[in-house]
């Protein structure tokens, strides 16, 4: 008859063996990223695009230019770039964006938006070649002062809290205090998140006096053409991303910005609708030195293949289309917004034009459509749990001969 030690040095393993396994099936299933993290890679799910416009009598030069001036200018940038020929691609998605006055032009530009918003870029005049023209709008699209300033804080902190100034002077000192104040409430909270980071949100501030020189980034933000008379605020995040509402006037409260900022800080698989992880980007040039500061100060490259497929899988299980976070997502209290249109068509964009070169999620497919119930792991997560099985298979059968050996 075989018997069982339930003291000594054989119950001691086997106790341990099961804390272990125990001990790596936690950590196995905790997310190696925070929603900041996340938001540093690109997966290309959502670019903007930059329609060049020619047609039949446009010449052969003018084509050439365009391709390589936008060829060369929007690398590695956001914004994925396509000729279409007004006489041959009548039929094209991207024609709904080209007016009547444009159409008459030889060659002109339109920048769409991946809520579907478009934004024309004008390239006749009449002291410049259409070369330098073209070279200038690249730059203006892409690059701008509080843009900068935007992305450089970015990766060094743990947010950016964009605050556009309104006309009342008293107003705006009322919402920049209740920034410093979240700021400072999420300092705080910082040592007890589930992964350190160095620094806190930033505050950056637009005042009227730059608005005339930010108009791409106003209508990134969905404020084109909108008279700014009462401050607004977003929070920007990992590559340049806008995540939640774009809060206006009495909606700046402390409460509701700490609902969003608190969000970045969190563990990418503690719950959250995997949609939010990535928020609409905005436009920008993304340089390798910009990509060497941000892997210096997470500890791993972003751009990464191995990186890039993990990240990847978490964000599929939710859309392939990445608005702003919705409004209500945090449980708002003190009041009930009312988007605006440009709001609205942030959470809502247009279907009938699909510009993404990643294919829309069959109704079969069971990433689409996730099981909230039941718990999903990644590849490598269920490498480490086959591996620490396959130990513990051979540390159980050493025991089970161990005993057999000594009751001989």
């Amino acid at each position: 008859m075989t018997k069982f030690y339930h003291n000594g040095p054989i119950f001691s393993a086997t106790v341990l063996a099961f804390l272990l396994v125990f001990a790596q099936s936690q950590l196995a299933s905790a997310c190696r990223y925070n929603v900041r993290e996340v938001g540093f890679v690109d997966l290309q799910i959502e670019p903007y695009y930059l329609f060049g416009y020619v047609n039949d009598e446009t010449s052969d030069d003018v084509v050439s230019k365009f391709k390589q001036v936008a060829g060369i200018g929007l690398e590695k940038s956001n914004i994925e770039f396509e000729i279409i020929n007004t006489d041959q691609q009548k039929d094209h998605p991207a024609m709904k964006h080209l007016d009547l006055q444009q159409a008459k032009s030889l060659h002109s530009a339109v920048l769409v938006s991946p809520d579907g918003q478009s934004y024309p870029v004008p390239l006749a005049e009449r002291d410049r070649s259409f070369e330098e023209t073209l070279r200038s709008a690249i730059d203006e699209i892409l690059s701008s002062p509080k843009r900068e300033e935007i992305l450089r804080k970015t990766i060094e902190n743990y947010a950016v809290f964009l605050l556009i100034e309104g006309a009342d002077d008293q107003e705006n000192q009322k919402v920049k205090e209740a920034a410093s104040k979240v700021i400072e409430l999420i300092s705080s909270q910082m040592d007890m998140m589930p992964k350190p980071i160095a620094h806190p949100p930033a505050l950056v501030v637009m005042d009227s006096k730059s608005h005339g020189s930010e108009k791409v980034l106003f209508w990134s933000l969905g404020l084109d053409g909108e008279e700014v008379n009462e401050p607004r605020a977003a929070v920007i995040y990992g590559r340049g991303r806008w995540i939640g509402p774009m809060f206006r006037g009495k909606e700046i409260t402390e409460d509701n910005l700490a609902n969003v900022l608190f969000m970045i800080g969190q563990d990418c698989e503690c719950g959250l609708d995997h949609r939010w992880l990535q928020g609409t980007m905005l436009l920008a040039r993304w340089t390798d030195e910009m990509q060497a500061r941000v892997a210096e100060n997470l500890g791993f490259d972003p751009e990464s293949p191995m990186v890039k497929m993990e990240m990847s899988m978490i964000v599929r299980r939710g859309s392939y289309s990445y608005p702003g976070v919705p409004l209500g997502t945090f449980g708002y209290q003190e009041f009930a917004i009312e988007p605006n249109d440009a709001m609205e068509e942030r959470q809502n964009p247009p279907n009938d034009i699909e510009y993404t070169t990643m294919p829309d999620p069959s109704p079969d497919d069971p990433i689409s459509e996730p099981n909230p119930s039941v718990e999903q792991h990644s590849p490598f997560r269920n490498t480490i749990l086959l591996l620490v099985g396959f130990c513990v298979l051979v540390l159980t059968s050493g025991i089970v001969i161990l005993v057999r050996a000594k009751n001989r």
